[in-house]
């Protein structure tokens, strides 16, 4: 998924919370959120207003982006999980984006018709670092899915995807950084990405630098932006650096 479809999506958060799995839940947004508010996020709460998407609200041709505030396949939401996959059954006339560090319960999550997966249904699942990419990555390819990424975010040390790539079923690489104070974000580095760009355009896969972070150090230096905004840009720009580079060889 590209940047700018990204942020057209319409996101839907049927629940609202999660249960931290590994390093790369440290400084969850979610949680610092609701800490704002005194509320506590690894308590999972069915949405009032949110769990069901009217379709007034998801126009056709929409591309719907899945609980960015929680885990859709999170164990505490098994019970209000059907009904999402109903609206979503019947709604293929637009694309559903599911992202999830939890790929191990997929297959014990989809209904009964999933068969080899439902074309308009992507799931990606999300990796920080070497050992999460080879603890989480074989789930995903060894689950039926018609459409599999892998979403490096926030990438917190170099990864190799190569034997995961080679397979063929993994259709895009989205890489982005740590958006968190300063005194505790983790930084991104420039060769990190340049590493996992290489590694997929070897083998024509999609690859997107969706957000540089807050800490992104190139040649020594942070050039890492605060606002999302910006971060977006400077993602854009050195992905289009680095497509450079590869048409200049």
């Amino acid at each position: 998924m590209q940047n700018k479809e990204i942020e057209k999506a319409i996101p839907w958060n049927p629940w609202h919370g999660c249960k931290k799995v590994s390093v790369g839940c440290k400084n969850c947004f979610v949680y610092k959120m609701d800490q704002r508010y005194g509320k506590d996020a690894s308590i999972i709460t069915k949405g009032k207003t949110t769990y069901e998407l009217k379709d007034k609200d998801c126009p056709p041709h929409s591309l719907v982006k899945l609980c960015f505030s929680s885990d859709f396949f999170i164990e505490e939401a098994d019970a209000w999980r059907a009904n999402c996959w109903d609206f979503i059954r019947r709604r293929k006339d637009c694309i559903f984006v599911v992202t999830t560090k939890r790929p191990e319960r997929i297959l014990q999550c989809v209904p009964s018709d999933w068969g080899d997966g439902w074309e308009h249904v992507h799931i990606s699942v999300s990796i920080e670092n070497q050992e999460m990419a080879d603890k989480r990555l074989p789930f995903l390819l060894a689950t039926p899915i018609k459409h599999r990424e892998v979403f490096c975010s926030p990438l917190i040390g170099p990864i190799t995807l190569k034997k995961y790539l080679d397979t063929g079923l993994i259709r895009c690489v989205n890489v982005g950084g740590e958006m968190a104070p300063i005194k505790d974000v983790r930084p991104l580095k420039y060769e990190w990405v340049n590493s996992l760009f290489l590694e997929a355009k070897e083998r024509n896969i999609e690859f997107y630098f969706h957000q540089c972070g807050s800490l992104f150090l190139k040649e020594g230096k942070n050039i890492g932006k605060w606002n999302l905004k910006q971060q977006i840009q400077c993602a854009e720009q050195i992905q289009h650096e680095l497509e450079k580079m590869v048409k200049s060889i």
